[in-house]
């Protein structure tokens, strides 16, 4: 049996859908396991040796468009899969997997194209998107997995070997303990002010001795470079100057890295880093909080949260208070509380961080995310 993933989402969906990809490998009589997905999705997969191979949708570029759509479809035909499974919640994934006349279609019964499935199974409200996701194989035919799930993401040996070779040329040494920014988001309302992010990050590279790094897309660059502004002379910022494998491994070598609600919560969570994320216009509660014992979420009590399942350009209410709110302290706070949670992890290097952060709690926190709790 030809089993295909449909998940042309966001990047940090794609991370998400790791552990639905490593339980569909129980399917009885698999052949090969494929992924439709996006350019980025797919260059951050070949970097995890999950699936047997990857189809490229590029929705919003060389495939916009019908005729786009049309020729994917006879792509997706032309293999002949047995099996759809669907965890992108939108009508043309499910219509795509209908018109490439895939013969079972598994996917939510809230999903925008739930017509066209031969399956739907139940999306709930509270549990993590990691634990929604998976009950999809579990529709599939895969016996209904264990909760926590095992969530792990990769950093891949060319990505290492990427990194080090650029930490050579900006005189990082290997043994320096690092806290790294992503202070990036797809969404204006859910990135957090790059210039807090870089104070934050000062504070902590004083207290705990470590070496701050700014990454993100070259996109980013402005708030890479407001946020490198902050730290001093000592910052690295390599926003831009990363590909995706070598992203990977910096999550990886990291310390503790301080995040929005963005793809990059969800990879350190994923390597065992810890992480803080700010949350402003979405929730814990909705199920995306990062994946991990190791992590804390911070965010603001404003009545109009959440305002949405994702962010958006602008503030509905017109002022984000959700953001403003958001305090240094609080996130230099919730650091030291993620790395005194990062003894359990039984690295070295965070345990020794982690005596000289404490842990003490921090008002604007919205707690540790652990993986049994995530979504309550």
């Amino acid at each position: 049996m030809n089993c295909l993933v449909i998940q042309t989402a966001y990047l940090g969906d794609v991370v998400l859908t790791l552990p639905l990809l490593n339980l569909l490998r129980g399917l009885p009589e698999l052949g090969a396991l494929t992924v439709l997905t996006t350019p980025v999705g797919g260059e951050f997969l070949r970097g995890q040796n999950v699936v047997d191979r990857i189809l490229v949708y590029d929705k919003r570029g060389r495939d916009a468009g019908f005729a786009g759509f049309r020729r994917i479809v006879k792509d997706v035909r032309q293999c002949g899969f047995d099996l759809a499974v669907i965890p992108h919640r939108s009508f043309r994934s499910g219509f795509a997997a209908l018109v490439a006349l895939i013969p079972e279609r598994v996917g939510f019964d809230e999903s925008g194209g739930r017509v066209f499935l031969t399956k739907r199974v139940a999306y709930r409200s509270r549990p993590h998107e990691i634990e929604r996701m998976a009950e999809r194989a579990a529709g599939a035919g895969v016996a209904r997995p264990p909760s926590p799930l095992d969530f792990h993401v990769a950093a891949p040996d060319r990505g290492v070997a990427e990194l080090e070779r650029l930490f050579r040329e900006r005189a990082v040494d290997d043994d320096e303990s690092l806290i790294v920014v992503a202070p990036g988001s797809r969404w204006a309302t859910k990135r957090w002010h790059a210039e807090r992010f870089g104070a934050a990050a000062a504070t902590l590279a004083d207290e705990l001795d470590l070496r701050p790094v700014v990454a993100g897309t070259s996109a980013e660059a402005e708030a890479g470079a407001a946020a490198s502004a902050g730290m001093g002379d000592k910052a690295v910022d390599l926003t831009g100057d990363l590909s995706m494998s070598a992203w990977v491994a910096l999550m990886d070598r990291a310390t503790v890295v301080l995040s929005n609600d963005s793809a990059a919560a969800h990879v350190a969570a994923g390597v065992g880093t810890p992480v803080v994320a700010v949350f402003g216009p979405t929730v814990p509660s909705q199920g995306f909080a990062p994946y991990s014992d190791l992590a804390e979420v911070v965010g603001a009590p404003v009545d109009c949260r959440p305002c949405g399942r994702h962010g958006s350009d602008t503030c509905r209410a017109g002022f984000a208070k959700c953001m403003d709110l958001v305090s240094v302290e609080d996130v230099v706070e919730a650091a030291r509380a993620a790395l005194a949670s990062g003894v359990r992890a039984g690295s070295a290097e965070r345990n020794a961080c982690a005596a000289r952060a404490g842990g003490r709690p921090c008002a604007g926190r919205e707690g540790a995310v652990n993986a049994d709790e995530s979504g309550s």
